[in-house]
């Protein structure tokens, strides 16, 4: 398992959650427009049944004073108000011309049958205590008199509608429930599908599990399964080729090692002989490279890291090079010794031929080993730094060196992933460079 974090995500960026917000979004607003509507049809209701009850209240004294004698009809009003009605006789109207009263309070109240005219000005509904109030009927006798009443206040029994609220609520819980389940079993797909090709192995013949889910998910896996397969077949392909080319180049390489070993002039012998070195050092790489991290099937087995450093620094050490070794952890790794002596080698090796007075040290922590290869030479500009780790790369000092293939730091990252670690690297111009191997460690640890 690889020494590294996936990157936190905003939980927004789920396809799941913008499913949910969507339906939330669409739910607001529903609920919103039916919360209105309700309103509104709750004030029309209200305001129907205050006109209903003004109708029947207007009417029971309008047919009363109608059906009393005249000379009663004064003493009959005053008897028939009330704290919420004042009704009076007499020949004039309160009520101007050109005021009408809504038809349903003529209906209703049955006001048309007994009153010749009826003229109206509509109460204002106080919906904060549920009452009419200052409604004005006048109503003309069939004798041309006219009863005059003034609504104080007409109560009423205010929509309560908590009720409604409290449903409301609970529909929007459950709506919102049910939106989260179905984002999450569209998104389920998906997500088994990134999961599944995430874990696809770089080699081999690994093709893509079911992940089932709605027809387009399957149509996305298939495709990926489908140039999965191309592209490991295109790879395969090439990588054959690289690598049979590669290695056919090392026996002309050595038969021309042995005829300049024939040659008579020294000094143009060691530069051959240099430049065939260089030549077989690049046909390594790359057939190191076209590997992996694999070995060539050699198997993994627990490993000294710092006896396996060492090793490499007496190997340097032995053609003239010093390598200053600095703190060395004891520490056990479960590596392939050749190929992540290989990783070791190469970033040595880049120290020596990069910078000046080369390092290396073995840090230990609880979970992982560190090997750590520094330099103080001129360091890497932040445009090589973030081009380090691309095959075949060299940077401006590298070009101008005229060495290397450009393939040992991605050869070491290669072989460091396939071990479950990370190579990382830093560099500041001027004070040098510095390249550090993780790999996850074995054994007991005490600090």
């Amino acid at each position: 398992m690889a020494i590294s974090a996936r990157r936190w995500r905003w939980p927004s960026d789920t396809l799941a959650v913008r499913i949910l917000a969507v339906g939330a979004a669409a739910l607001v607003v529903l609920l919103v427009a039916s919360i209105i509507l309700h309103a509104g049809l709750m004030r029309q209701a209200i305001e129907s049944g205050t006109t209903a009850i003004a109708a029947h209240r207007l009417a029971g004294a309008v047919e009363t004073l109608a059906g009393a004698a005249p000379a009663n009809r004064i003493a009959l009003a005053q008897a028939l108000s009330g704290p919420e009605l004042e009704v009076t006789w007499n020949d004039a109207p309160m009520v101007p011309p050109g005021r009408w009263a809504p038809s349903d309070l003529t209906h209703a109240g049955r006001l048309g049958g007994v009153a010749r005219e009826l003229r109206a000005i509509p109460g204002e509904l106080d919906t904060k205590h549920g009452t009419l109030r200052s409604a004005l009927v006048s109503a003309q006798l069939a004798d041309g008199t006219w009863v005059n009443a003034r609504i104080l206040a007409v109560s009423l029994l205010e929509a309560d509608d908590t009720a409604f609220r409290v449903a409301i609520a609970a529909i929007a819980c459950a709506l919102l429930l049910g939106a989260a389940v179905a984002s999450r079993v569209v998104a389920s797909p998906l997500a088994r599908l990134a999961r599944a090709v995430r874990n696809l192995p770089l080699d081999g013949d690994g093709t893509l599990p079911p992940v089932g889910g709605p027809w387009e998910v399957r149509e996305v896996a298939e495709a990926l399964d489908t140039a999965t397969k191309q592209t490991r077949e295109l790879l395969r392909q090439r990588s054959l080729a690289l690598g049979a080319l590669s290695h056919d180049l090392m026996s002309p390489i050595a038969r021309l090692k042995l005829r300049v070993h024939e040659m008579s002039r020294t000094d143009l012998q060691q530069r051959l002989l240099s430049d065939l070195a260089e030549m077989e050092g690049m046909v390594g790489d790359v057939l190191a490279y076209m590997r992996g991290g694999d070995g060539g099937g050699e198997p993994a087995v627990p490993v000294s890291l710092p006896a396996l450093v060492q090793v490499v620094v007496d190997e340097f050490a032995e053609v003239g090079s010093t390598i200053e070794e600095r703190r060395l952890d004891e520490a056990t790794v479960l590596a392939r010794p050749v190929t992540l002596k290989r990783a070791v080698r190469n970033l040595v090796e880049n120290a020596l031929k990069h910078g000046r007075d080369p390092w290396v040290e073995v840090r230990v922590s609880e979970t992982e080993v560190e090997v750590r290869v520094g330099d103080r030479g001129p360091g890497l500009s932040p445009e090589d730094l973030a081009r380090a780790f691309e095959p075949f790369f060299r940077g401006d000092r590298a070009r101008a060196g005229g060495g290397g293939s450009g393939l040992g730091l991605p050869t070491g990252r290669t072989i460091a992933e396939a071990h479950g670690g990370v190579l990382e690297l830093a560099s500041t111009l001027g004070k040098g460079t510095e390249a550090v191997l993780r790999l996850p460690r074995i054994g007991p640890w005490s600090d």
